[in-house]
């Protein structure tokens, strides 16, 4: 324990010191101005989150099954504080740091490079403008995919959906273009490492493709692909594809709808010679605001992993989630949350470790946010 502990605080103080770097912050004796001048257009921001989450079968592994961050079964836990230092490029040149720790950032720390521990560098790159409304950013950062995001109060329910955790990645090491071509069209262009890949595990690269367009107010679509080698060989060989498509509608004030589809697919998913795999999954999300404090959404999905390459069975996953959110003060949200989730096999297991094919959870979570 007494390890753990050291070792995680060296990780935070690496953290904090890299942070200090890319601010600018002075070496002794250096006067305020140059302190003043690294933090110039620097935005500082970040969260801290805290669950309880009850599962009704009370499973004898303590956990609930197929889950992304929210794995603890019948406890307290605490998800993540994240800091986050931003510089924008509009002036020329801009930086992105993100520094995550707690469970969450174990669950997206799927590197071996740098270990599967409680700290993660979610985002960390260099950005510069390259004129009119076109971007250039190189290092890390998070996935264009998704109707969710890793940040917890950026989303409307507690837990993380089955596409979120199964179909998609969570963040790419590489280059990307961004542009903005007027009001209604953008678009994203770029070459990383793959999916979660700091280093990559072999020669080729993935390429991605997103294109966000924005007919009317009332609606908003995003399609974005990717496609490159993901298995760890010489050749370059056993391509991954992937298709996101999500849409935001709006139809009145108060009320947002969203449709998010996903499709993926690996070339000899089991080895050299094999077959290809096959996953998709569709979900559909209704926010509500209720007065200026107070909302609920409402979302239902169905994920098949009909080749068992996503989560190691060959089967249809099906949850329907209600999310009560009210919003004690500006920097202060709570959230209460009823999940059910269904297979059509015998996945999950109760309180005697014998297997069955639902699983129900409640859920409690604060955020505070800066």
């Amino acid at each position: 324990m007494q390890v753990a502990t050291n070792k995680a605080v060296k990780q935070w103080t690496w953290g904090i010191a890299l942070a200090a770097v890319v601010l600018g912050a002075p070496a002794y004796g250096a006067d305020a101005d140059a302190v003043m001048k690294g933090l110039s257009g620097v935005e500082v921001k970040g969260y801290v989150e805290a669950q309880y989450n009850y599962n009704v079968n009370d499973p004898s592994t303590q956990a609930n099954a197929y889950r992304v961050f929210d794995t603890k079964a019948n406890s307290f836990t605490f998800n993540m504080a994240e800091l986050s230092l931003t510089k924008s490029s509009e002036a020329g040149t801009g930086f992105g740091l993100v520094l995550n720790y707690g469970l969450d950032a174990k669950a997206i720390n799927l590197d071996p490079t740098f270990g599967a521990d409680n700290f993660e560098v979610q985002q960390a790159y260099v950005s510069e403008k390259l004129g009119g409304n076109v971007e250039l950013k190189l290092g890390k950062f998070a996935t264009l995919h998704g109707a969710e995001v890793i940040e917890g109060p950026s989303n409307y329910n507690i837990s993380r959906s089955l596409l979120f955790g199964w179909a998609i990645p969570f963040t790419h090491t590489g280059l990307r273009l961004h542009a903005e071509m007027g009001p209604m069209l953008s678009g994203h262009l770029g070459v990383n490492n793959g999916w979660d890949n700091v280093s990559d595990n072999n020669k080729g690269k993935s390429a991605e493709l997103q294109v966000g367009l924005t007919p009317m107010d009332m609606l908003s679509v995003s399609v974005t692909g990717m496609y490159g080698p993901e298995a760890t060989s010489i050749t370059d060989n056993d391509n991954r594809g992937l298709v996101d498509v999500v849409a935001t509608i709006k139809p009145m004030d108060g009320l947002a709808i969203v449709l998010n589809y996903d499709r993926g697919s690996q070339e000899a998913a089991t080895g050299a010679g094999t077959a290809s795999a096959l996953w998709q999954g569709y979900a559909v999300y209704a926010n509500l605001g209720i007065g200026d404090k107070h909302s609920v959404t409402l979302r239902g999905e169905v994920f098949d992993d009909q080749d068992s390459f996503r989560t190691g069975t060959v089967q249809t996953l099906r949850e329907a989630t209600l999310t009560f959110a009210c919003k004690m003060r500006e920097s202060l949200e709570w959230r209460a949350e009823y999940r059910y989730d269904q297979s059509d096999k015998d996945v999950f297991v109760n309180d005697k470790g014998v297997a069955k094919d639902t699983q129900s959870t409640v859920a409690l979570a604060a955020y505070y946010t800066f």
